[in-house]
C-alpha cells in the first residue's frame, strides 16, 4: 500500500507503529518541531513519532495543539515540521504531513524517498548517550499571531461568526479576529476530537447550521476544517460558494494589488479565466500550487476548497489568514459579501464518480489521452481535462478512493449534461478496453 497520498499519509485508525517509523525516518533532520490538530488520538502518535525520532538521535519541539499554517510559519525556526491531522477527514482519521523550513510541503519525490525508506526500514538507531531531547515551544502561537497583525491593517466594527469546527483554530481564530476589531460569535470553538459541532469538511451538508445562523443574523461565517490549512466563507444570505469566493479574491488582487499571475487547480471555473491576469493551473494539491507559485515567482495560488496560499507572507496553506483577507475585501469595497459574489459569473457544475480499481486507473487515463475521440487536444496536468467555448470536461482519478472522478463546468445546465455523460462513457468505455 502507498503511505503517502494527496495531503502527506492519511489512515483510518492511524497506527501508532507507523509514527514510530515515520520517526526513525525522519531523525536526521535533527530539530524536528511537531505540532497536532485535536484528534483522540493526537497525543498518542505525537508519543509514537517523538519516540522514534529520539532513538534516531533527532530533537523534538513540541507545539502541542495549533493550527496548520502556525506550524508551518514555525518551521523557519528548525529543520523540519511534522503536522499530525488528517484536516478535514472524519474523526476516525488521521495523518502526519511534513513541512521544509521554508514552510512549504515535501515535494512528491521528497515524500517517494522517505516512503521507500519506511518500507525498507533504513533507520538509524543510535546508543542511549546520543538519544535526542524533548522541548517545548511554547511561543510559537505568539509569534505567528503577532506576524499576521503586524502585516494586516483592518478596521473591523462589524460582526462575524466563525465555526472553528472544535478543531485546532479553535481559540486563535477567533482571538485574533477580536484583536482585529472584529465583534466575534463563536461557534464550535472548543476544542474536542470527535468533532460534536460539525464534521471537519467544510462543505454544504455540513455547514447547513452555520449557514442558517449567517442567514438569521445577516453576516458573513468564517469556517474552517479540523487544522485550519481551510477556509470557507459564507455570505450574508447563507450561501456556500468555493470557486466563485476562489475569483472573487483574484479579482480583487488584480484590480486592487496590481497582481497579474495567479496559480489554480485544474478544477477550478473557467470565470477565472475572465479575468485581467494570467491564470497559470496545476494539478489538485496545495503542494504543487505552492511549487508553481515559486517557480513563476506568483504571491498567490489557490483551491477551490478553500486552501489558498498567501506567498506575500508564507508558503504555508492558510486558513484562518483566508478569513481576514476576505474582509479585507468587503472593508476595501465597502459591499457586504453577498453584493461582491453576486458580480462573479456562475456557471453550471455537474460531477460524478466511476468506481475504478486503482491499478486500472492510470490505464483507463492513457486509454482516454491515447484513443481521443472528441477532436480537441487535451490537458494532461492531472488526469485530463478538454476545454470548449463554453465549457470544460474533467477526467481525474482520485488520489484516495478507488474512483476516477468526472467533473465538468458549462454555460447552460442542457451543455453541462451532456459533457458530464461524454466524460462517463469515456471512462467506461477506457474500463472496457484494459479490463
Amino acid at each position: 500500500m502507498k503511505l503517502f497520498g494527496t495531503s502527506g499519509i492519511r489512515l483510518k485508525n492511524f497506527p501508532p507503529s507507523l509514527a514510530y517509523k515515520v520517526g526513525l525516518a525522519i531523525a536526521e533532520y535533527k530539530d524536528i518541531v511537531i505540532g497536532r490538530d485535536t484528534r483522540r488520538d493526537g497525543e498518542m502518535l505525537e508519543s509514537s513519532l517523538t519516540s522514534g525520532i529520539l532513538e534516531g538521535g533527532g530533537n523534538v519541539y513540541k507545539l502541542g495543539i495549533v493550527p496548520t499554517p502556525v506550524l508551518g510559519f514555525n518551521c523557519k525556526n528548525y529543520k523540519l515540521g511534522v503536522m499530525i491531522t488528517a484536516s478535514h477527514n472524519p474523526p476516525e482519521y488521521n495523518g502526519i504531513k511534513l513541512f521544509k523550513e521554508d514552510g512549504l510541503a515535501l515535494n512528491k519525490e521528497e515524500e517517494n524517498k522517505l516512503e521507500e525508506k519506511i518500507k525498507n526500514e533504513e533507520f538509524k538507531r543510535v546508543n542511549w548517550e546520543e538519544y535526542g531531547l524533548v522541548y517545548e515551544d511554547k511561543m510559537a502561537i505568539k509569534r505567528y499571531k503577532d506576524f499576521i497583525l503586524d502585516n494586516i491593517n483592518l478596521n473591523g466594527g462589524f460582526r462575524v461568526i466563525v465555526d472553528t469546527a472544535n478543531g485546532a483554530a479553535s481559540l486563535l481564530s477567533p482571538s485574533l479576529l477580536t484583536d482585529l476589531n472584529y465583534k466575534v460569535l463563536s461557534l464550535n470553538s472548543h476544542f474536542d476530537g470527535r468533532f460534536p459541532g460539525r464534521l471537519p469538511e467544510p462543505d454544504k451538508k455540513n455547514l447547513a447550521e452555520t449557514s442558517k445562523i449567517a442567514k438569521t443574523l445577516e453576516c458573513v461565517a468564517i469556517a474552517h476544517d479540523g487544522d485550519a490549512d481551510r477556509a470557507i466563507v459564507i455570505d450574508e444570505k447563507g450561501r456556500v460558494y468555493f470557486d466563485k469566493l476562489l475569483i472573487l479574491y483574484a479579482k480583487y488582487l488584480s484590480e486592487v494589488k496590481g497582481v497579474k499571475k495567479i496559480v489554480t487547480t485544474v478544477d477550478c471555473s473557467m470565470a477565472i479565466d475572465e479575468l485581467d491576469l494570467e491564470v497559470i493551473r496545476t494539478k489538485v494539491g496545495d503542494v504543487y500550487v505552492a511549487e508553481e507559485m515559486i517557480k513563476n515567482n506568483v504571491k498567490f495560488g489557490g483551491e477551490p476548497s478553500g486552501t489558498w496560499i498567501h506567498g506575500d507572507l508564507h508558503y504555508t496553506p492558510d486558513g484562518i489568514l483566508t478569513g481576514i483577507r476576505i474582509l479585507e475585501i468587503m472593508e476595501y469595497y465597502k459591499k457586504e459579501l453577498y453584493k461582491l459574489l453576486d458580480e462573479i459569473p456562475e456557471y453550471i457544475n455537474l460531477r460524478e464518480k466511476v468506481k475504478v480499481e486503482d491499478h486500472l486507473k492510470k490505464k483507463v487515463i492513457d486509454y482516454i489521452i491515447n484513443n481521443n475521440k472528441i477532436g480537441k487536444e487535451p490537458e494532461i496536468i492531472d488526469g485530463v481535462r478538454f476545454s470548449f467555448d463554453d465549457g470544460w470536461l474533467l477526467i481525474r482519478p482520485s488520489g484516495t478512493e478507488p474512483y476516477i472522478r468526472v467533473r465538468v463546468e458549462a454555460k447552460t445546465i442542457e451543455r453541462a449534461k451532456e459533457l458530464l455523460n461524454l466524460g462517463v462513457k469515456l471512462v467506461k468505455e477506457g474500463i472496457r478496453c484494459c479490463t
